[in-house]
Parts: structure tokens; C-alpha cells; sequence
């Protein structure tokens, strides 16, 4: 199947909790390889099989979500988020072999785009702005992975602040739409009218004067070890020029 072929394609059935995390899961083996090469733990010998390899793994990942009920626009983007990721990885990783990707990255071969760094962003954004679903949960994790795993794109020239609130963003969008992390057990729920009483630690106090007693001493000895060195170099000085002429 040619990966280059994607287009979106009809929907077949509707997001469920059931299938939750299916859409990075059907990523995990491109994934995988890009984080090894971004770690340095692979070394490729030869850029086209390493291509093909990755685009024969990513037509997977797009036939059988497709075949899972994922929109097709979905699972181009979601591709799209790990394609940028993967560019990203190759550049940076300054392998010999590598040494033609630039000339063509896999995002001009796929999508005949050459500017993911800045597209990557465009799209994040634009799915923040989109109704809540549980089918753009799953696609916004794929863009959350791709971060998290150390895509900058745009921002790898600067302002780690926006990129952090952007992260922050989607990450809060994502809880939104799947509803936070439940309890581990209704039963660690304490009743509405109960109040929980905190026990004060005997100890800290004790061991905050102790902390501050040995800040007091390690001071007094820098200043002590500090006056007796400059000494020793004042009496070094005078000696060696009571010595020379």
C-alpha cells in the first residue's frame, strides 16, 4: 500500500472509550524507531531502506485505523504529527547516511509539504479549537506524544514558554474530553461533611532548627578556611619575595 496515497475516507463508526489510545497505539512501531534515532541507539547504513521500513510501517498504521472506524481526516493528520516528528529526529541526528533526507524529508515525499515545523503547529492549534470528541482525544495525543518525545519544530529557535503553555493546552483538552483520571475506588471518597485533619509532625520543627543550626556552621567554616587560605597566600608571597631578588 503506498503511504503517499492518504486521503480522508468516509467514517465507519463513532469514537469510543473502548478504543481510547488506539490511534498512538497503531504509531507504536514508527514511533519506536524514531526514538531510538533520536537517542542515538540506531545507526542507519542506508536512508532508503530506513524510508521504506518507515513508510511500510506507517501504511500500516493507516490501513488498520481506518479499518478501526477512525476518520480519515484524522489519521492523515495523526501521520502527518509523526512524520514532522520523525524529519525532525533524522535531521538532528547527524548520521553520514542521512546525508541526502534534507534534499527530500518524508513530509514533502507524503504530503508535498517541506515546512512541518511551522504545519505541525498550524494544525495543533487548529484542533484546539474543535468540538470535544473522543476521536480528537486520540488524535491529539499523537500530537502530544510528538511533543512530549522532543519535537520543537517553530520553537527550536526559542520561546520553550509558548511551547510549554501549548503542551499544557492540550494536554487540559484531552482530560477535558475524557474526564480527568478517575479515583482509584469510590471507597477512598471520604464523606462531603467529613473534614480531614492533619497531624502536625513533631520532628519538622526539630529538624528545620537542625537544618539551619548546619547552614550557621557550614558558613563560619567556609569563612574560617577562606581567611586562613588568604593568609597562607599573604605569607607565600612575602617569603617568595624575601627569596628573589
Amino acid at each position: 500500500m503506498a503511504i503517499a496515497t492518504l486521503e480522508p475516507a468516509a467514517r465507519t463508526s463513532s469514537a469510543t472509550p473502548q478504543r481510547r489510545g488506539l490511534l498512538a497505539l497503531l504509531l507504536q512501531e514508527p514511533f519506536t524507531a524514531a526514538i531510538r534515532l533520536r537517542a542515538n541507539r540506531q545507526t542507519v547504513t542506508d536512508a532508503e531502506a530506513f524510508r521504506t521500513h518507515i513508510k511500510r510501517l506507517l501504511a500500516t498504521a493507516d490501513s488498520e485505523a481506518r479499518r478501526a472506524g477512525f476518520d480519515g481526516e484524522y489519521v492523515k493528520l495523526a501521520v502527518y504529527a509523526f512524520v514532522a516528528f520523525l524529519d525532525e529526529s533524522v535531521l538532528n541526528s547527524n548520521q553520514p547516511s542521512f546525508a541526502s533526507w534534507p534534499r527530500q524529508p518524508l513530509q514533502e515525499e507524503i504530503f508535498g509539504d517541506h515546512m512541518a515545523g511551522e504545519t505541525f503547529f498550524l494544525h495543533l492549534k487548529e484542533l484546539l479549537g474543535r468540538q470535544d470528541s473522543e476521536e480528537l482525544a486520540d488524535l491529539l495525543e499523537v500530537f502530544q506524544l510528538c511533543l512530549l518525545l522532543g519535537f520543537r519544530g517553530r520553537y527550536g529557535v526559542g520561546d520553550p514558554g509558548g511551547l510549554d503553555g501549548l503542551i499544557a493546552a492540550v494536554q487540559e483538552k484531552i482530560l477535558r474530553v475524557r474526564g480527568g483520571h478517575p479515583p482509584l475506588s469510590p471507597q477512598w471518597k471520604l464523606p462531603d461533611d467529613e473534614a480531614v485533619t492533619v497531624a502536625r509532625d513533631p520532628w519538622v520543627p526539630r529538624l528545620a532548627v537542625v537544618a539551619l543550626a548546619s547552614c550557621v556552621v557550614a558558613l563560619l567554616l567556609f569563612l574560617f578556611f577562606r581567611l586562613s587560605l588568604d593568609a597562607g597566600v599573604a605569607d607565600l608571597q612575602a617569603l617568595t619575595s624575601q627569596l628573589l631578588p
